[in-house]
């Protein structure tokens, strides 16, 4: 049975496919056109290995974007195509996504038993009347339905607009409706797919693969930087999650307080822990990522801690995962919202067994009623205050810091990673009877 992933957002099915074919499946990772292209140059196979020649020959690049024009069908995607090339023109956008035909999409597909994949995936499988074996989303309210700058698009004051974003929102209801199994991984996006009718099945997500032994000597010039700097300090914390907190204008309140990351937490909580442990030397990375880099830069600088900060370009995961092992503390996000699960960032930690810094807005026992397990070893913010406190713990007790990442690595590999994905590929190879399987089913 041949098993295609379409997409890579947040190199997901790459992670996917690794593990699937360690486990025996003869998976394939099916790219769309702009897959790592981009704002998401960093999500790409070659950024997320040291082996690509291992896995090189289970990748193919389609020639379908990742786009509102892939979910509908001539003249309605050419409208969308004509829209975006006029916004390329005026410089508002950087590529032009081209519009695919029926026959193409079937090409593309055809030597597919089994399909898995997010974003546009469930409208355009529609077009050609085939059925998506499982379907996961990675927005938050999923992508082309219900994430919240989605919905700002189909209640644009344009009539044009609203037009043609609903007729792509409305194929996607009916795709996310049509596919056999649909996983949810928080309380925004399951409420979302139970809007439409759809009953999801709660799982995490094997997104980071942590198989591959890593080199004990820097393998890159930029690391054996980075490994020097370490070297100089007796605490380091990394943040490599998007850089998201400031009010911006085109935000509704509501939407702010469902989308910010509150990446300032961390900044006034690590000037406040140079304050109280001088003698550390406490060390920060920050990853230049999202939209906040330049405000979160002038709050350094208006901190006066700009000496103890070091600012890295957006790196490829597989670095990423080489830097985490040799720092103190890694920092996922910080949502206001409860029952919101972590990102790649905060599996990325746990994966590379490390204290995980992350807001778990969960009731007691409530993650395990989910997800028919315990949640992680970690440090978990509810609160600003709470960031602070944390580094202090680490700060001053480090072996019982490295022991909660130790911990946490093997509760990564009982919970998630392959373990799970063997879970995954049951899912897909002989789901459940029923096309839509009953709620707050723990995977």
């Amino acid at each position: 049975m041949k098993i295609g992933l379409i997409g890579n957002m947040n190199n997901n099915n790459f992670a996917m496919m690794r593990y699937f074919r360690d486990l025996g499946a003869d998976a394939h990772l099916l790219l769309y056109s702009n897959d790592g292209k981009g704002t998401l140059s960093h999500f790409t196979p070659e950024a997320d290995t040291w082996e690509l020649q291992r896995w090189a020959p289970f990748i193919a690049r389609t020639t379908i974007p990742n786009s509102p024009v892939s979910a509908l069908d001539f003249p309605a995607s050419w409208c969308l195509g004509w829209r975006q090339l006029a916004h390329q023109l005026l410089g508002s956008i950087e590529s032009l996504d081209i519009p695919v035909t029926r026959a193409e999409v079937s090409r593309a597909f055809a030597p597919y038993q089994r399909l898995l994949g997010s974003g546009i995936s469930p409208a355009l499988l529609l077009r050609i009347g085939r059925q998506l074996d499982l379907f996961y989303p990675y927005a938050l309210g999923v992508e082309f339905l219900a994430w919240p700058g989605w919905v700002r698009e189909c209640n644009s004051s344009s009539r044009s607009r609203r037009i043609l974003t609903r007729a792509v929102r409305a194929a996607q209801v009916r795709g996310v409706r049509e596919s056999k199994v649909v996983v949810s991984t928080d309380t925004v996006t399951r409420t979302a797919l139970s809007a439409i009718g759809v009953l999801a099945k709660d799982s995490l997500i094997p997104m980071v693969y942590n198989r591959e032994t890593l080199s004990t000597a820097p393998p890159s010039q930029r690391l054996a930087r980075m490994s020097e700097t370490i070297r100089t300090s007796r605490f380091t914390v990394l943040h490599h999650a998007r850089l998201m907190w400031s009010r911006q204008t085109q935000r509704a309140e509501d939407e702010h307080l469902l989308t910010t990351k509150n990446s300032d937490w961390l900044i006034r909580a690590f000037t406040a822990l140079m304050s109280a442990r001088p003698s550390l030397r406490p060390r920060l990375f920050v990853v230049e990522y999202g939209p906040d880099v330049g405000a979160t830069k002038e709050i350094v600088a208006q901190l006066g801690i700009e000496d103890s900060v070091t600012w890295i370009p957006k790196m490829a995961r597989r670095e990423l995962i080489w830097l985490l092992g040799n720092v103190s503390v890694g920092v996922g996000e910080f949502m206001n919202t409860r029952g919101m699960i972590w990102g790649g960032t905060g599996w990325e930690t746990l994966a590379s067994g490390k204290p995980l810094l992350q807001s778990f807005n969960f009731e007691d026992g409530e993650f395990a009623s989910i997800y028919g397990h315990p949640p992680p070893p970690m440090l978990p913010v509810k609160a600003e205050e709470d960031v602070l406190q944390h580094l202090l713990f680490a700060a001053d007790h480090p072996e019982q810091a490295a022991e909660i990442g130790r911990r946490a690595r093997e509760w990564f590999d009982t919970y998630n990673g392959i373990a799970l994905a063997k879970k995954w590929l049951a899912l897909l190879t002989d789901p459940p009877d029923s096309a839509q399987p009953a709620t707050h089913t723990p995977c």
